[in-house]
């Protein structure tokens, strides 16, 4: 099998997937009375749409890439995709570690300025563009999980 038929048949299994949750997620109990967005199927639902909708998205470069005939280089050939794979793993592995000591807010601030550092290319790299951005995810995220949802995040040495 090709890869372009792996593709197309990969999207249809998470989408099959991805309805088989979204229906599992709304036979979870709830409360009545309450905000929905606060009952256990919520999160669940709105994950299995998000990979709906991703899966769809693979089902159709898959169907696009039947007609292209090019060749596409492997991800890992250059030495700098290697690089941010394997530094963007680490972030990632280590972003838990972080958050307990230093706090959710403090540790997500690291993480996004690195990965938008990282990712961003050496001619678009503006410091005080991606300083605002980072505040910006960072505040919007601790506002609705913490203050609006009333999760609790690890305290840390700063925040």
């Amino acid at each position: 099998m090709t890869k372009k038929n792996m593709d197309i048949l990969v999207g249809i299994i998470f989408f099959a997937l991805a309805g088989f949750l979204f229906i599992m997620a709304g036979q979870m109990p709830t409360r009545d009375g309450g905000i929905a967005a606060l009952n256990t199927g919520f999160y669940p639902k709105m994950l299995s749409i998000l990979l709906g909708v991703l899966s769809i998205l693979v089902i159709i470069g898959g169907i696009r890439t039947q007609y292209e005939t090019e060749k596409t280089q492997i991800w890992w050939a250059t030495k700098s995709a290697l690089i941010m794979f394997v530094v963007t793993f680490v972030l990632l592995i280590a972003y838990p570690f972080i958050m307990k000591s230093l706090g959710f807010a403090t540790a997500s601030f690291i993480f996004i300025s690195s990965m938008t550092w990282m990712l961003s290319g050496k001619e678009n790299r503006k410091p005080v563009f991606m300083f605002g951005i980072t505040i910006v995810l960072t505040t919007i995220v601790y506002i609705i999980f913490k203050m609006i949802l009333a999760i609790p995040f690890p305290q840390g040495l700063l925040i």
